[in-house]
């Protein structure tokens, strides 16, 4: 099946079939590891050096990069085009409900991605994984948002400033900070560290308020309990409350800046 050129929400064949192949590349490469769903980790040595990835991990941690890129394409490309299409320019802004039609473009894409895989089963390997992938690809939009050399694009910040701010108010609510590039910054770090309940913190924090999704969603995504889930959120937050809550702006690092 292809999406007929005139919808708004697909990608170009060419994408959607390089997708879907990478999809099935990427479970084939899985199944031949010890525990297929665990996150690709660079090891290090006693001295902190960064160890090589075996053959299969390296290929995944490939395959899964070029999958994002055609993603983050998506997002940054075509995403803003069809929100000035089906809402008009600034619309967000006056409307105050910026998540929501988010929310809404991003469902339907899915929707259609999921649309190629017949199998049930399938379906869902492939939704777990594009909701990873456009976590990233959010999360990467946001960091770009407050990036100083990032403020060209008019329609990017037009479209998404508004969803920022609103996930920023909503965050706020709950920790007593904004979503500003040192939550950004300590959120990458945190998923850099080979420390499995930091990573946690982080994706918890990234799936909650940068991608809106509830808790039984995210407790299935990290295959925890929600009481785990609701532990590993109030955990992130008092760390960041006693480690950023005092720090100014000006000691956040020098290739991020608040927009």
């Amino acid at each position: 099946m292809v999406i007929a050129s005139d919808d708004p929400y697909g990608l170009p064949h060419k994408d959607e079939q390089r997708l879907l192949d990478l999809f099935d590349r990427i479970e084939q490469l899985r199944t031949a590891l010890p525990d297929p769903d665990a996150p690709i980790i660079r090891r290090r040595d006693d001295n902190g050096k960064a160890l090589s990835l075996t053959p299969s991990e390296q290929a995944i941690v490939d395959a899964e990069g070029e999958a994002l890129e055609i993603v983050e394409k998506y997002f940054r490309q075509v995403l803003p085009g069809i929100m000035v299409r089906e809402f008009g320019t600034k619309v967000m802004a006056r409307n105050q409900d910026a998540t929501v039609r988010f929310t809404e473009m991003l469902q339907n894409f899915f929707v259609k991605m999921l649309e190629k895989r017949p199998d049930a089963f399938w379906r869902a390997k492939t939704a777990k994984r594009l909701r990873k992938w456009a976590s990233v690809a959010n999360a990467n939009l946001m960091r770009d948002i407050l990036r100083r050399e990032k403020r060209g694009n008019e329609i990017l910040k037009e479209q998404f400033g508004p969803l920022l701010d609103e996930l920023s108010r909503h965050f706020e609510k709950t920790s007593g900070l904004p979503i500003d590039a040192r939550v950004l910054k300590q959120i990458e770090r945190w998923l850099e560290t080979g420390d499995k309940e930091q990573r946690e913190w982080a994706l918890v924090l990234r799936y909650r308020y940068l991608d809106g999704m509830k808790y039984p969603v995210i407790a299935g995504m990290l295959d925890l309990s929600e009481s785990t889930i609701h532990q590993r959120r109030s955990d992130a937050i008092e760390w960041l409350r006693e480690h950023l809550g005092e720090e100014s702006e000006e000691d956040s690092d020098d290739d991020f800046a608040t927009a």
